[in-house]
């Protein structure tokens, strides 16, 4: 185990338990020489101690009282072999010298200093100028002590470097930093050895189970604290347990969690359940659903090999993994599961705003979006409604993104046929939802509502809403049919307002949108988020922005929001890249 830092170190009994485990794991390769056969008879990796006079005399060499923790060291050994893997030599009083950036290292590193350096970025670029050189013999690493780093207890910090490990030098804060991570390295290396066994290891074993306890206890930040030391020591449970916090975490470098192959499919009894109803949930948009079911399960949820922690694998589901937000993970780790189950779950906390006022936020808003909602109908039941071809289904569910891609590949943008990629779900009670995120810019003359065709079975509504473009104006635009029959609309497109049928008080424009004038001379409209709301209160709807902005959902190509052109009108069509979900 890593002892205590203070300035105390007790380096006899540190050194003394390294120097026998070293010895009771070495094989001739590890001998080397003659001089470590000589250290294991002796199961002692260093020499004399120092005697006072040729500390002092050191001291008086260089011209400065060595730093506490080597000082200590140094008289207990006068130097020391195997400092880790790559260092086989450390330097005692004899051999201890200024480095004097022989190599010229200094003048490469300062290369890459900018005017805005940090003091520790200038530190390490110019260490080999000052620097006390401790590594005798060594795989061409550097081992040095800087009198001018320097804390508060007198500690000069450690700087390790070598060529081959293209980074930048490596600080310890003191000498006794530096020996722990050796001793560290050391086991890590012998670590895949069978007969690598000890009361070090025994012990770091024994914190590893505990830490997979605590984990499925919920105490995942302890746990994961204890592993990740353990992981230094090389212990093999320790980086397969902890790579599942972190993963849950989101930190997700590897694309491999570490849970079992086919977990969330092979999960047992009510977990397993609960996993299908969610990812039932989810497909369809109601992302916080999805997370009640889930949360709910994780007690009943049971690991399907020894060192598995959690149901690592929601996070890399297609459906799934985009309910598990940040704090959504934690509560996961914070759950008692498994064999340490208690029953106890935290309250489900939803994300989603619900309404339809979210899409103008200014900050993680939509910029110009268009959609159809539609009352008495399923998700599944809309290509029906609205789809651009006779028998048009769903898609699989995709992104935003990949579904542009996929049912647009060439990028084609027609003023002749406005067809929209919309992603579909449910939209509250008895309604559903198709949602385009990406429209190309509105045209007010040829521009024929989807929400007739989509009224089939009952109420059916599009809403479209655009930003200021080349000094137009905004647009919002609103329609609402049913069984067929457009009820009623109206169109507020900068200055003008357009207007058709017997509209509801709650959605009369010139309620939602008042004019801003300057001294009678109009500046704008307002009154995009006031709109979204009266027409979310009005239907009881809502729009999923979890799943629109980061799912993935059933999508499919509507028909025209167009009409043909006309005699004597003409139309473009444009072949572009779709434009990402999160361009500006």
């Amino acid at each position: 185990m890593t002892e205590t830092a203070g300035s105390d170190h007790d380096w006899q009994a540190f050194l003394t338990r390294w120097s026998g485990e070293w010895a009771d794991s070495g094989g001739p390769d590890d001998m080397g020489d003659a001089d470590g056969v000589e250290a294991e008879c002796a199961r002692w990796l260093g020499f004399a101690p120092a005697a006072p006079e040729r500390i002092a005399a050191l001291e008086e060499r260089l011209g400065h009282r060595l730093p506490p923790s080597y000082r200590t060291f140094l008289e207990v050994t006068d130097g020391w072999r195997h400092a880790g893997g790559f260092v086989w030599l450390l330097a005692g009083t004899a051999e201890a010298r200024w480095h004097e950036d022989d190599a010229g290292l200094a003048e490469i590193f300062q290369e890459n200093l900018t005017e805005d350096a940090t003091r520790q970025e200038i530190l390490e670029a110019t260490v080999w100028t000052r620097a006390l050189e401790l590594a005798v013999e060594s795989d061409a690493v550097d081992v040095m002590l800087d009198p001018e780093d320097v804390d508060e207890h007198g500690e000069w910090a450690v700087y390790t470097w070598a060529p081959w490990r293209a980074s930048p030098p490596h600080r310890y804060a003191s000498f006794w930093e530096f020996m722990q991570d050796a001793y560290r390295e050391f086991h890590q290396l012998r670590a895949d050895r069978p007969d690598f066994v000890n009361a070090t290891t025994r012990e770091w074993d024994r914190r590893v189970e505990e830490a997979r306890r605590d984990a499925l206890r919920g105490a995942y930040e302890r746990a994961e604290a204890v592993l990740a030391e353990a992981q230094e020591f090389g212990r093999p449970r320790a980086g397969a347990l902890r790579n599942q916090i972190t993963w849950l975490l989101g930190d997700r470098y590897r694309r491999d969690p570490g849970g079992p192959v086919g977990e969330l499919d092979n999960a047992p009894g009510p977990f397993g359940d609960a996993v299908r109803r969610a990812r039932e949930q989810a497909r369809w948009g109601d992302t916080d659903a999805a997370w009640r079911t889930l949360l709910a399960a994780l007690p009943a949820w049971q690991p399907l090999e020894p060192d598995h922690l959690a149901p690592v694998a929601l996070a890399a589901d297609p459906l799934l993994g985009p309910v598990l937000t940040p704090e959504r993970c934690r509560t996961l780790l914070a759950t008692p599961r498994g064999e340490e189950a208690t029953g106890a779950v935290a309250a489900a906390v939803d994300v989603d705003p619900g309404g339809l006022a979210w899409l103008a936020e200014a900050d993680g808003g939509h910029r110009e979006y268009r959609f159809v909602l539609v009352e008495g109908a399923e998700p599944a039941a809309l290509p029906a409604l609205v789809g651009a071809e006779e028998g048009a289904t769903l898609e699989e569910p995709m992104t935003r993104w990949d579904a542009r891609r996929a049912l647009n590949p060439g990028g084609v943008s027609s003023s002749y046929d406005d067809k929209a990629v919309a992603g579909v779900g449910r939209a509250g009670d008895g309604w559903s939802f198709a949602f385009d995120g990406d429209p190309q810019p509105f045209d007010e003359t040829r521009f024929v509502s989807p929400a007739v065709a989509a009224s089939r079975h009952g109420r059916a509504g599009v809403v479209w809403a655009a930003p200021d473009r080349f000094d137009r104006g905004a647009l919002f635009h609103l329609s609402v049919a049913e069984h067929g029959t457009q009820r009623y609309a109206f169109t507020v497109f900068g200055e003008r307002c357009e207007r058709s049928g017997e509209i509801p008080e709650a959605l009369l424009p010139e309620r939602l949108f008042p004019e801003v004038r300057d001294g009678g001379r109009y500046m704008e409209r307002r009154g995009e988020a006031g709109a979204l709301a009266a027409i979310a209160a009005t239907f009881g709807v809502t729009l999923p922005r979890l799943a629109l902005d980061h799912g993935r959902l059933h999508s499919f190509t509507t028909r025209s929001w167009t009409r043909p052109p006309g005699p004597g009108e003409g139309y473009a069509v444009i072949t572009v890249g779709p434009r990402r979900p999160d361009a500006d």
